[in-house]
């Protein structure tokens, strides 16, 4: 994967990173996984469980970045924040041990994680910005566009992820799945340091739960 140098140029403390994964074997539950999901899940509510979650620093770093996009936080919640609350309300999602993993490599490091399947895209995978209106099928069937100078995944072809509205129907995860693009951005104000943890996070869990080998990885 690439980043287009004008996303450093719009927002100078963007950071991507990836990791591409081969070999994996997709299950829709993997005891080990949800052992360490109940260990996060804890370690969550103890540290969470007491407090305002709009009053978190992670919280309010995500939202603002948002708003830079034009999107409504309210409407369109940050991930990390939406699964700090589903997990604090036992509520988790549960797709399949790979999807999984990288939500709760989301959850633990405030970074936000997306897995493709790789064998479904289509040449050079780039993180760049929106420039024209392109509607593409998300993964809940809706239909939407990203706004001029949003941050965008697309290939060569098509677009797999936009920043606001999330990941795109033509290359997600499946049971088929054996090779996979992990996508990880974060929001101005989280750390390159929890980017770098979540990319070791999410390649641990692809060896440890998914049965895969990581090819390699990279901090863009």
């Amino acid at each position: 994967m690439k980043l287009d140098p004008k996303v450093k140029e719009k927002y100078p403390d963007f950071i991507a990173a990836y990791a591409l994964v081969s070999g994996l074997t997709i299950e829709p539950n993997i005891e080990g996984l949800i052992e360490r999901k109940r260990e996060v899940f804890s370690d969550l509510k103890a540290s969470y469980g007491a407090l305002n979650v709009l009053d978190l620093a992670e919280v309010k770093a995500y939202r603002a970045f948002f708003k830079t996009m034009g999107a409504d936080p309210s409407s369109y919640r940050p991930a990390p924040e939406y699964l700090l609350r589903r997990a604090l309300d036992d509520r988790f999602p549960a797709i399949n041990n790979l999807v999984d993993a990288c939500l709760l490599a989301t959850v633990e490091h405030w970074v936000m994680v997306g897995s493709y399947d790789a064998d479904k895209t289509k040449g050079q995978v780039v993180t760049k910005l929106a420039t024209e209106t392109e509607p593409f099928e998300l993964i809940n069937g809706r239909k939407l566009s990203p706004k001029p100078d949003e941050i965008i995944l697309r290939d060569d072809e098509k677009l797999l992820a936009a920043y606001t509205l999330g990941d795109s129907k033509a290359a997600m995860i499946t049971q088929k799945t054996s090779n996979a693009l992990i996508v990880l951005w974060n929001a101005p104000g989280i750390t390159r340091e929890r980017v770098e943890a979540a990319l070791k996070a999410v390649a641990t869990y692809a060896r440890k739960y998914c049965g895969g080998h990581v090819e390699r990885s990279e901090l863009l």
